[in-house]
């Protein structure tokens, strides 16, 4: 099988799956979209704050179900499956399977016997209880789901992945807003919880289904000796890197929690919520990370140039349209009632390009098993963000809360740049990876072009939601066609953009 890999263009094995994880991906944030949009116009900001601040903790608590295991799971059974040796593979499946098993229950145990404290005594908000007792069902869910669904990728067998993304959002959806508008106030974010574990249950009991049927082999047979030393280390590393990219990326709202009240939270959460469905679509780490495991030398660096660069060639227009578009897309979306958080994503915008950086570097340590140099990278940016956020929640609070949630976005900008900053450096000095000569000016050109389209037609016109669409589309049209205009975009470029489309799974599902 490494022969075979060595022997196939980068691009082509990863856009092939490519284009089914990213129709799964475009399910699940477009799913998750409309249910953030349709429970934060059913419970106003202020129950949507104490949704928003609940998940962060569950949130919290969901890593250490994980602690790098699905990362870790899918680095080495890739690898076994790479030498084609099935006996190890099952090795590993169930070795990791069980440290997941106890830390599902040690997790739920703990969440259960500090429910109260968390409600009462630290955020002296009663409301948080039901729902985080609930939540324990979700996180039961979710935690499995996610090992379960890498052995999928890891056996790049992922054409299931989006009709089973699917179905789990419109349960969901479907259960959640069922919930809300048959429970009372006390009990609707709860009610959210449990619609959410519902829809999980039915997704993982798919996701195992598929699985005995198609690759029994992988789960069932002998199996052999393992180096569980040597996976432990990776874990452990891999374990923190998990826990403090969780913490960097929930300790903003854990914090305004504690400072401001819940809808003020709820608005920031909206702005964050937006720039993550953004995100979301330019992450491509379940694809990629079986791939740089496996190739080395001149084809890791002309992967990682590339992939880099198409990255950047979507994720520098899409952070400054946003800015262009953001008061409008709030109001279309969310309605009046949460306009207070467009000074919010307009810092918050600048996320965009930095998390697919971030994750790009992350994949690159973590497939040549250098775990350690990211969990020491985010550690440090951790502390800086726990710091920045402190410093400017509580000072800016002296002005107002709109502007504390503000001090919340920037102090995540600023650690985020730091972050990327050091994974960046420390991949020169280990990989000799250079970000200079991917060919950035043209695709930069074309964005002020865009820009330049978007200011005047935000003057010109009167906003609404049909508007708001063409603007987006327009926008976009514009960028690419100056971009092949300029010479900006490559046939390979176009090639990839034309096989991540999943449109011929999606026109064989709707005929």
């Amino acid at each position: 099988m490494e022969q075979e890999i060595e022997n196939q263009n980068l691009s082509k094995i990863a856009v092939k799956n490519s284009k089914y994880i990213v129709a799964s991906t475009l399910i699940f944030k477009f799913g998750g979209l409309i249910f953030t949009i349709l429970i934060a116009r059913l419970l106003l900001p202020e129950l949507f704050g104490i949704y928003a601040l609940v998940l962060s903790i569950v949130t919290i608590f969901s890593t250490f179900t994980n602690m790098g295991l699905d990362e870790t799971f899918l680095r080495y059974f890739s690898e076994a499956l790479g030498k084609n040796n099935h006996p190890k593979a099952r090795s590993y499946f169930r070795h990791l399977l069980k440290i997941k098993a106890g830390l599902v229950v040690l997790t739920i145990l703990i969440l259960l016997l500090t429910s109260k404290f968390l409600s009462y005594k630290i955020y002296d908000n009663p409301l948080l209880f039901y729902p985080l007792i609930f939540s324990c069902l979700f996180i039961l869910m979710e935690s499995f789901k996610g090992f379960i669904s890498s052995v999928f990728i890891a056996t790049k067998n992922v054409k299931p992945l989006p009709l089973l993304e699917l179905l789990h959002q419109i349960f969901k959806i479907s259960f959640s807003v069922l919930a809300i508008l048959v429970l009372s106030q006390e009990f609707r974010v709860a009610g959210l919880f449990f619609g959410a574990a519902l829809a999980g249950f039915i997704h993982l009991f798919l996701l195992v289904l598929i699985l005995y049927k198609k690759n029994k082999n992988l789960i069932v047979g002998e199996t052999e000796t393992i180096d569980k030393k040597r996976v432990n280390r990776y874990l452990g590393f891999a374990g923190l890197t998990t826990v403090s990219l969780v913490f960097f990326g929930s300790i903003d709202t854990l914090m305004l929690g504690k400072f401001v009240e819940s809808s003020y939270l709820g608005y920031y959460r909206i702005a964050l919520s937006l720039i993550l469905t953004i995100i979301s679509l330019l992450s491509l780490s379940s694809v990629f990370l079986p791939i740089f495991t496996q190739i080395h030398g001149k084809r890791f660096e002309r992967g990682f140039q590339k992939t880099l660069r198409f990255l950047m060639i979507l994720a520098i227009p899409a952070t400054v349209g946003i800015i262009f578009i953001a008061k409008h897309l709030i109001l279309i979306i969310y309605g009046n009632e949460y306009l207070l958080a467009t000074s919010t994503l307009y810092f918050l915008a600048l996320l965009i390009v930095t998390a697919p950086l971030i994750t790009l570097y992350t994949i690159i340590f973590e497939s040549k098993e250098k775990p350690k140099i990211v969990s020491k990278s985010v550690f440090i940016s951790l502390i800086i963000n726990i710091v920045l956020n402190y410093i400017l929640i509580t000072y800016l609070l002296n002005f107002g809360q709109e502007y504390a949630i503000i001090g919340a976005g920037v102090s995540t900008v600023i650690s985020r740049l730091i972050l990327m900053g050091i994974l960046i450096t420390n991949a020169k000095n280990e990989f000799n990876l250079s970000i200079k000569g991917i060919g950035l000016r043209k695709p930069i050109l074309a964005t002020f072009m865009m820009a330049l389209f978007l200011l005047t037609f935000n003057h010109f016109v009167d906003m609404n939601l049909f508007f708001g669409i063409l603007e987006i589309i327009l926008g976009a049209g514009i960028y690419f066609g100056v971009l092949l205009l300029i010479k900006g975009i490559g046939r390979e470029d176009l090639e990839i953009i034309k096989n991540l489309v999943p449109y011929q799974y999606f026109s064989r599902f709707i005929k």
